[in-house]
């Protein structure tokens, strides 16, 4: 049986808890090496990715000529934050979503991949500490592109390229506006996860997998389970 069912999931808000360390890390970061805020609106930015918004506060202020160096303190103390905040804090996965992901390898017309649009090494600390075991899944971020869409085409293209198929359904899981107009602006079907979104398709957490795959019409799931 061949898969075209593409599962593509976000990481933040979507599989892990983790949005509101995230942003006050990576805040702290920004002002700890510039001396700059980060506003709390990051729907201001063009990319709103961790590449993106430092992109964009660098251009903004006129601090091109140490841009390299800049961006790679920013990461550095970043991920250093972010590992003592998860050390003294613990972080969680949403409900579900660990168990959801195990189930989803073993659906034959389902493949997964994930998209983030944090950096590729603290997308994975965090997803490490919450319990995801994501060896072999397609992985892409913001270490590879600067815009969202093409951090997800990009993690399209490189399922497509590693598992051998073709998909006739690409689906993104996000928990934000800015991961369904991502999903629009690629002609990607787009599920909503928690309530931070209007949209017709839209699940509160991935407790209920066999909900999942009713809700998107993916049938046989007790004999693919089995």
């Amino acid at each position: 049986m061949h898969v075209k069912n593409l599962f593509m999931l976000d990481v933040d808000g979507t599989l892990v808890d983790s949005c509101q360390m995230d942003h006050e890390c990576f805040s702290q970061a920004i002002y700890a090496v510039t001396g700059l805020a980060v506003p709390d609106n990051w729907g201001s930015y063009t990319n709103v990715t961790d590449a993106g918004i430092i992109e964009e506060l660098i251009d903004t202020h006129g601090l091109n000529h140490d841009k390299i160096k800049l961006f790679r303190e920013i990461k550095r103390v970043f991920t250093q934050k972010l590992a003592i905040a998860i050390t003294d804090q613990g972080v969680a996965p949403m409900p579900g979503a660990v168990e959801f992901i195990q189930k989803m390898r073993h659906v034959p017309s389902v493949e997964l991949a994930i998209a983030t649009g944090g950096w590729e090494e603290t997308a994975r600390m965090k997803l490490k500490a919450a319990g995801f075991h994501i060896d072999g899944i397609v992985f892409s971020s913001c270490s590879d592109a600067m815009s969202r869409s093409e951090v997800m085409a990009l993690a399209a293209f490189r399922a497509k390229q590693d598992y051998g198929v073709h998909f006739d359904r690409r689906i993104y899981f996000g928990d934000g506006v800015l991961d369904k107009q991502a999903s629009q602006s690629l002609n990607y079907e787009f599920v909503a996860v928690g309530d931070k979104v209007e949209h017709d398709v839209r699940v509160n957490h991935f407790a209920n997998p066999q909900a999942i795959l009713g809700k998107l019409g993916i049938e046989d799931v007790e004999r693919q389970y089995a």
